[in-house]
């Protein structure tokens, strides 16, 4: 109770101490997975203490290793720990374990496999990330759970230089009602880069100026539409 009142009112380090002392002295306590994720929060969110963090996770998911359900999110969290902190194969593992705590739960599963697709091809092994994405394109239920993960797919073979099944999934993904619209213009800029990489500069212009007003950042477009324009010039009016 002490714990949880420092906790609402801001007072982190009381709350640490608090929730500390709770775990000492009750082993065997109800509320244990409340004190460890609260711990995790206050040393990796407000104290700036990944490390501390880490070690935490550590030792919580050893002792909720035979309880599936609680231990899930841990093994999460820790896996997004190990990535801030560059340990991209730690990260990995600890979310292959978190396929393992599913429980055949799909949107676990899909949650799980598409961070370790992304620290995959992070590592250079596009061939397991392709592997891992299209097994979650197929999992996935949630219609924007399933167009994010599409594009994670088709970045991957855009990065493998594989654009002809890059373009395929970009324009599936363009063609959906559901598609989140912020997800369709990340799609319109990527296929953009698949119709330059084929030299259909003309394509690639159209899908261009069809998101200047909406992407995030209007200067790389004009940068790439000045770039694209260029490259249409003759020799003597690039020489003028």
């Amino acid at each position: 109770a002490i714990a949880r009142e420092a906790y609402s009112g801001g007072y982190f380090l009381e709350a640490e101490t608090a929730y500390e002392r709770y775990l000492q002295s009750d082993p065997q306590g109800k509320h244990r997975l409340e004190a460890w994720t609260r711990l995790v929060e206050i040393c990796a969110g407000v104290k700036g203490d990944p490390d501390k963090a880490v070690t935490l996770l550590e030792t919580a998911t050893l002792e909720y290793g035979a309880r599936a359900k609680e231990n899930w999110p841990l093994l999460f969290r820790l896996g997004e720990l190990y990535e801030q902190r560059g340990q991209r194969q730690k990260a990995i593992e600890a979310w292959g374990r978190c396929l393992d705590t599913a429980g055949g739960d799909a949107p676990k599963m899909v949650q799980a496999q598409l961070r370790m697709a992304i620290a995959d091809r992070a590592l250079g092994k596009s061939d397991v990330a392709v592997d891992l994405l299209t097994r979650s394109v197929q999992q996935a239920t949630d219609p924007e759970v399933k167009a994010r993960v599409m594009y994670e797919l088709a970045q991957t073979y855009g990065l493998s230089w594989n654009w002809g099944k890059a373009k395929g999934i970009l324009e599936e993904i363009l063609a959906q009602d559901k598609a989140p619209q912020d997800l369709k213009i990340m799609s319109a800029f990527l296929l953009a880069d698949a119709y330059e990489a084929e030299r259909n500069l003309p394509k690639a212009r159209e899908l261009l100026l069809s998101i200047k007003d909406t992407y995030p950042n209007p200067e790389v477009i004009a940068t790439r539409l000045a770039s694209l324009g260029q490259h249409n010039e003759s020799p003597a009016v690039a020489k003028l």
